[in-house]
């Protein structure tokens, strides 16, 4: 029997799962729409994946988002899975339908429109990215570089093997840079983007000054929390335009949200705010 799509059930599973935003955001759609719908965060942990989502699924949930430690398990488990999701190899997003399990990738849907929201006339074309990062996160990115066709790709990693791999999946046309020569991959980037958990909260700062970075490049830093990330107090101090990840964090929500429940949601400054003040509170 299908869900009511106005009684529909969804949520997000990951472990650990209080940290998650995913539920102020949601939930926050839900009030806006006025829809008698839930969505609630699922502690899962690793090794439970299979077992949580055929319960799920009987439950009658429409779906759920994935996060940490579940995406690619999530991936390998769906019964389809989207080309984007083919492209990144990992699903942070799984619709339940006609009894099957269907695996999708929002976060280059998130990133790409993050992006454009803060810079309106960017142009991947026109653009050389450096990426820092080789893990799922850069993944993402990567996807939405190619598939605009983004004039030249840099990769930066701790682990080159790791960056060596991306770029066997992804394009042989990537540059990929020694940790220890940032100075060259910085070199003539006009936008910088910071994939890994560095600067989050409870982890290294951003151990990089991007003194010499073009005049108008881009910074966009996945992390978003702290707000102020240390990735952005290095751009703010060459006076580069940086932004955090809580508009991708958003906007990667919102192909979930419709599908699920059936109603297109909108970016909004409100609930931008919202976000940010339960980051301050915590």
């Amino acid at each position: 029997m299908p869900v009511d799509k106005n009684l529909a059930l969804s949520g997000v599973i990951g472990d650990p799962i209080a940290h998650s935003k995913s539920p102020i955001i949601h939930n926050f759609w839900l009030r806006k729409n006025n829809l008698n719908c839930f969505y609630v965060p699922i502690k899962v942990s690793k090794g439970e994946l299979e077992k949580k989502i055929i319960c799920l699924k009987e439950l009658g949930f429409s779906g759920v988002n994935v996060t940490i430690p579940h995406k690619v398990d999530a991936f390998n488990l769906a019964n389809e899975v989207t080309e984007e999701a083919k492209r990144v190899g990992a699903a942070n997003t799984l619709y339940f339908e006609n009894n099957l399990i269907i695996g999708d990738n929002t976060d280059s849907f998130g990133f790409k429109h993050s992006i454009l929201r803060n810079f309106p006339f960017y142009n991947f074309k026109k653009e050389k990215v450096l990426i820092f990062g080789a893990g799922g996160a850069s993944r993402a990115v990567l996807s939405t570089c190619l598939k605009e066709k983004a004039k030249e790709i840099r990769l930066i990693n701790r682990n080159k093997q790791k960056a060596q791999k991306l770029k066997e999946k992804f394009s042989e046309s990537l540059i990929i840079f020694d940790w220890e020569d940032f100075s060259s991959a910085l070199n003539g980037a006009t936008t910088i983007i910071n994939t890994t958990s560095l600067g989050n909260l409870g982890c290294d700062t951003f151990p990089f000054d991007l003194k010499g970075i073009n005049k108008n490049a881009k910074g966009i830093d996945l992390v978003y929390n702290p707000i102020q990330t240390s990735f952005m107090k290095k751009a703010k101090r060459e006076n580069i335009k940086c932004i955090n990840g809580l508009d991708m964090l958003i906007y990667q929500a919102i192909p979930g949200f419709k599908r699920w429940f059936n109603k297109k949601p909108v970016y909004s400054k409100e609930l931008l705010e919202l976000l940010v003040k339960s980051l301050e509170k915590s």
